[in-house]
């Protein structure tokens, strides 16, 4: 089961479409007892010993790049299928999407004669160029947009292996609302399907920050298995998102989980032992 949701690299598209105001209200964010790191430990659905470790820092950070960067090659493997699965859904997006353009050329004649091999290297093109880059070439106001809010990242690691299967990353920012967290991105490796995995990192959040009420995120709308799993963890439809970009909502499916409705992810959190 493959997760997605939209690419954490719309943080660039974002310096386009959004001004944060310089009236920032009392967040999480602005918490002095919050950790800044962590680890826990627990087991897959398997009874497997697994290390869930994490860090806050910031989207336009060095430490936040290269932990990206390392978490790339299963990001590909987990991101582009799903992105491609949507292409092929909806091939009218490369004329009418800024994000499509660098597959204009093949779909210049008839949508049947398209490479989908080319496309799906055009594809893991796009998005490496974004889960793996260097935010010191990012502009000065990105940085100080950006350097105000938190984000964390969670990393899973097999402790019998010493190797990371899957992360999660989520951001706080100044105008949402308290105790409120969005989902950026989030991968589990392919060859650690079917471990619970996916599971163990999301009901993280509320171990790193149990005052946590509400957690919203969305994923392409072709991505069936991923709203399965969401669905199955107590997410349901948002019909108000906070979207802090411009999104064809046509072609994504909005989520969210709210304490106050279930309780599934708090209590798998509670497996989790510093």
């Amino acid at each position: 089961m493959n997760f997605n949701y939209s690419p954490f690299f719309v943080v660039l598209v974002i310096i386009c479409s959004i001004t944060i105001s310089t009236e920032r209200n009392k967040t999480m964010n602005d918490c002095p007892a919050l950790k800044e790191s962590g680890s826990f430990l627990t087991t897959d659905k398997l009874g497997s010993p697994i290390i869930l470790e994490w860090k806050k820092t910031t989207i336009v950070s060095t430490d936040f790049a290269n932990t990206m960067g390392k978490m790339w090659d299963f990001a590909c493997d987990a991101y582009t299928p799903v992105e491609m699965q949507f292409l092929k859904a909806f091939p009218e997006v490369v004329q009418t999407e800024a994000y499509f353009k660098p597959f204009e050329s093949l779909f210049a004649n008839d949508v049947t004669n398209v490479s989908w091999n080319a496309a799906t290297k055009i594809m893991e093109s796009i998005l490496q160029n974004h889960f793996v880059f260097d935010p010191a070439k990012f502009p000065e106001q990105v940085i100080a947009m950006f350097s105000q809010d938190s984000c964390f990242v969670i990393v899973a690691t097999d402790k019998r292996t010493d190797k990371p299967i899957g992360f999660i990353t989520f951001l706080i920012r100044a105008n949402y609302p308290a105790d409120n967290v969005k989902v950026m991105s989030f991968a589990v490796a392919t060859t650690e399907q079917n471990r619970g995995i996916g599971k163990l990192l999301m009901s993280s959040i509320f171990k790193i920050i149990p005052s946590i009420k509400r957690i919203f995120l969305c994923t392409r709308i072709t991505n069936i298995n991923a709203l399965q799993a969401y669905h199955s963890w107590g997410f349901v439809a948002d019909e108000n998102p906070l979207m802090d970009h411009p999104f064809n909502v046509a072609h994504w499916s909005f989520m969210e989980y709210k304490t106050e409705q279930t309780n599934i992810l708090q209590e798998r959190a509670t497996t989790l032992i510093d």
